[in-house]
């Protein structure tokens, strides 16, 4: 079997699976559609020729600083079109494909109808914000009232959850997370059952690196501030300044990853984000590597422990919003429980989502070898919480919704447990507040 891994690189998710199987001896191989700025793919002067001006294609288009918005469209639409001669080609070459992030090589139902037609073993991975509801996500709304978000959102949600409803029909299977699965109609393969392919590292350890003495140094270093909640973690840093902690904090906006990681192997802890639906992303997993522990508030710490089994959660301080305050003030202050939190997720991510062991669940994937405890139904999640925005936010996104647009905006027909939660939503935000 010849495995594709494509078309969207994220942490280095592709080139670590591709290595990961390549260990266990499956033919894999990566197609991305834009050349990272961390280099995962060492690998791009050996693809063909067509493959890799699709890539340069999709480099150009996504320049910074970018190229003005008629060259931006007339790359745009080259790419599409050599992305066909890329699918074509990779039919002749391929007996399975993993596609990454929700997407394909065209984005097309006739490109997934051909795939399976072929009979080519497919799998989708999400991973998170392409299948979340976007009424859920703070990156929809951002800076805007919900009379302003509100258009927008409900055109997303419709266009969101009719792709994840196309994928299902498709693929073989979908693995995606539990916080982020509300439109699915089908049982899905849960994300936390797989896990993040994660390469060898030789880190220092924990125990050395930890300050003695002095300010205990914080690094908080966020991809996007505003939906990371940033202000927020500043405001905490600075009450427990006020309350008389010594912190050094340091925040890492726009630099290289090198430069993150130096200040990694120097910090002794880190805070991710305050809305999170995952206890561990990629920049608290990056963390773990060095052992070092990570603070991630979210909604859905509430219910992790639900649809999660306990070998399954990575460890980290997964707290609720409110409680990031006081996580923080215990990690300062026992730094026995810091090191041993950072010990556990160094031992986690280099044994259950070492790059050959997250591999060898794929390959179970591949070979219909899925057991039951992988799997989740759509039918019993009820979470509702929000990535990137207040729970306060999203109570009157979706009192807003409700009243302009009706029920059906929100995607959920069929599905009780989440209609419920949507109901108990509602009951808790005035009909009047945001007219």
């Amino acid at each position: 079997m010849k495995v594709l891994i494509a078309p969207v690189e994220t942490a280095g998710f592709v080139a670590n699976l591709v290595q990961g199987l390549r260990q266990l001896g499956v033919d894999a191989e990566s197609y991305v559609s834009e050349r990272h700025s961390f280099s995962y793919d060492v690998e791009e002067e050996k693809k063909s020729l067509i493959v890799r001006l699709w890539r340069h294609l999709g480099t150009l288009f996504k320049r910074t600083p970018p190229f003005p918005f008629p060259v931006r469209v007339a790359l745009l639409a080259a790419q599409s079109v050599v992305a066909w001669f890329v699918l074509f080609r990779s039919v002749r070459l391929f007996d399975a494909y993993i596609f990454v992030a929700g997407k394909t090589f065209t984005n097309t139902r006739f490109e997934l109808r051909l795939l399976h037609f072929l009979g080519k073993k497919i799998i989708f991975v999400s991973l998170g914000s392409e299948s979340r509801p976007p009424y859920m996500s703070g990156g929809y709304s951002a800076g805007m009232t919900p009379a302003e978000a509100a258009p927008r959102i409900v055109r997303a949600s419709r266009k969101v959850a009719k792709t994840v409803q196309l994928q299902e029909r498709y693929a073989h299977y979908v693995v995606n997370a539990p916080g982020t699965g509300q439109f699915h109609r089908k049982n899905f393969v849960n994300w936390f059952s797989m896990g993040v392919p994660v390469p060898e590292a030789q880190e220092p350890s924990l125990e050395d690196d930890a300050s003695k003495s002095g300010p205990v140094r914080i690094l908080h270093s966020p991809s996007k501030p505003l939906l990371k909640g940033s202000n927020e973690i500043r405001a905490v840093i600075a009450s427990l300044k006020h309350k008389g902690y010594a912190i050094d904090f340091i925040e890492l906006k726009g630099v290289p990853n090198a430069e993150v990681r130096e200040e990694l192997a120097r910090c002794d802890f880190v805070i991710d984000q305050l809305y999170s639906d995952t206890p561990m992303a990629f920049f608290a997993t990056e963390a773990a590597h060095y052992g070092k522990p990570a603070v991630v508030g979210g909604y859905f710490s509430a219910f992790v422990n639900q649809y999660v089994d306990r070998g399954d959660i990575p460890p980290s301080a997964y707290v609720l919003p409110e409680q990031l305050e006081e996580t923080v003030a215990r990690l300062i202050d026992d730094r026995r429980y810091r090191i041993e939190l950072g010990s556990d997720a160094r031992r986690f991510v280099r044994g259950r989502w070492h790059s050959r062991i997250v591999a060898q669940r794929y390959l179970r994937l591949l070979n219909d070898e899925v057991p039951d405890s992988w799997l989740c139904s759509p039918e019993n999640l009820s979470y509702l919480g929000g990535v990137g925005v207040s729970e306060k936010e999203l109570k009157a996104m979706v009192r807003y919704i409700f009243d302009h647009y009706g029920w059906e905006a929100f995607q959920l027909k069929g599905k009780p447990a989440l209609e419920a939660s949507l109901t108990d939503l509602l009951s808790q935000q005035p009909a009047d507040e945001n007219a």
